[in-house]
């Protein structure tokens, strides 16, 4: 007569955890919505684009260097340290997404664990009711168009971050990690997800731009091991 092995600690912690995802939970809406307001958000501010001077142009890069910036920073001191009023996403970043995938465990098991890995839902629309005043501020400083272009570059990161991101949690051998500099910045996420490494390295999750500049970048030296 076979006996049931109890489950190790790791999958009882994980199964918990899941335990916690809401039942009326759906994946597949959690996904497409931010992802259509995002692009619908982009398409809109190009669509209003007129007549862009060539200077306005730096728009683009200057939103994206904006962008890596805010990532690394918001990843670092709200992530991963409790900051006045915000400590409750520390705790569901540390206690819940750095829980259910460690450095050696990095793939969702489920569609519901989505959940577990992308952003809040409604996060989309928190970050474009932010974008708004901040590109109408833009607008004033710089001009029309110029706002334009940053806002539509910021609803492409946001919509980048979220598939990058789900991009690194999907089961190895995906064809997805076979997308040309996938495996490198998956790699660059994973080690931040061993547990003595996430406090204080590989704090960028598109693009580790800011973690070379603050030197936070972490990989192994040939005698440490991959």
């Amino acid at each position: 007569m076979a006996v049931n092995e109890p489950a190790p600690p790791r999958a009882r912690r994980r199964a918990r955890i899941a335990a916690r995802i809401p039942r009326g939970y759906r994946p597949a809406l959690h996904l497409a919505a931010p992802t259509a307001l995002g692009a619908a958000a982009l398409a809109a501010a190009v669509g209003l684009v007129d007549a862009v001077e060539p200077l306005e142009l730096l728009a683009v890069p200057a939103t994206l260097l904006l962008a890596f910036a805010f990532e690394w920073w918001a990843h670092r001191s709200v992530l991963h340290r409790r900051a006045p009023l915000l400590g409750a996403l520390c705790e569901r970043h540390e206690r819940e997404h750095h829980l259910a995938f460690t450095a050696d465990d990095m793939a969702l098991r489920s569609a519901r664990e989505l959940w577990l890995v992308l952003m809040p839902p409604g996060s989309a629309l928190l970050v474009l009711a932010l974008l708004l005043p901040l590109a109408a501020a833009a607008g004033l400083l710089f001009s029309r168009d110029a706002a334009l272009l940053g806002l539509a570059t910021a609803m492409a990161f946001f919509v980048s971050y979220e598939w990058l991101h789900l991009a690194y949690h999907l089961p190895e051998g995906s064809a997805v990690h076979r997308i040309p500099g996938l495996a490198r910045l998956r790699e660059h996420h994973r080690r931040h997800h061993d547990p003595r490494l996430m406090k204080r390295w590989n704090f960028n999750v598109t693009v580790p731009l800011f973690d070379l500049v603050h030197g936070t970048r972490w990989s192994p030296r040939p005698r440490d091991g991959a």
